[in-house]
């Protein structure tokens, strides 16, 4: 199913339309993130957790997918626990989250064309969800303080290779002004005490 990629606003509108946005968390779990040697793997755990929260906030629909193979530990990672169940999960054992049949149907009944994606290893999950997400018609951003990498050398290849597609790098603290820019009434004062309460590398 292809989306129209205006339908959530321009790509440079200051403004995002929560009603048009859902968010993927892919591989945040066991004790995966302790690989990242970009950014801390406390640092992302606790960036994805604010990033989950915002979209509670704001009724965002979340989906975690998670690797599946022998020997991996499924178990999400427990900042981001509390936003994830069993409606919301999704095991694979696949590269990438969307070539899972259940977490692209997940995504596509959500009828919602702009995707947040965060996870762990840039290098192979968050990578090859975004190109297939954007190949699907996806206005795409891709979390870059809630996404961990091998190393910080293969970490650029994969944000220029995901740049070129059209996808957009973005901090969880700008992609919540940009869905919640009122900061004088709920939900914005609620979405700026998650950001302010974000760590700072």
């Amino acid at each position: 199913m292809r989306h129209d990629r205006a339908t959530g606003g321009p790509q440079g509108a200051a403004r995002l339309d929560p009603g048009q946005v859902q968010v993927l968390f892919a591989d945040l779990q066991g004790k995966l993130p302790e690989n990242s040697r970009t950014v801390a793997p406390t640092s992302m755990a606790e960036t994805a957790a604010g990033l989950a929260k915002i979209a509670d906030l704001l009724g965002l629909p979340m989906c975690h997918s998670v690797a599946a193979q022998a020997g991996m530990d499924p178990t999400i990672i427990a900042p981001l626990a509390p936003y994830a169940n069993e409606e919301n999960t999704y095991p694979r054992v696949t590269a990438g989250a969307l070539m899972d049949a259940s977490t692209r149907q997940a995504l596509a009944a959500a009828h919602r064309p702009v995707l947040i994606v965060a996870g762990f290893a840039a290098e192979v999950v968050v990578l090859q969800t975004v190109l297939d997400a954007v190949a699907e018609g996806y206005t795409v951003f891709y979390a870059v303080d809630a996404i961990g990498a091998l190393s910080a050398r293969t970490e650029q290849a994969v944000f220029r290779q995901m740049d070129a597609v059209g996808a957009m790098p973005a901090s969880v603290a700008s992609l919540a002004a940009r869905l919640a820019p009122d900061f004088d009434r709920a939900p914005g004062t609620d979405v700026l005490e998650v950001m302010l309460s974000l760590p700072h590398e």
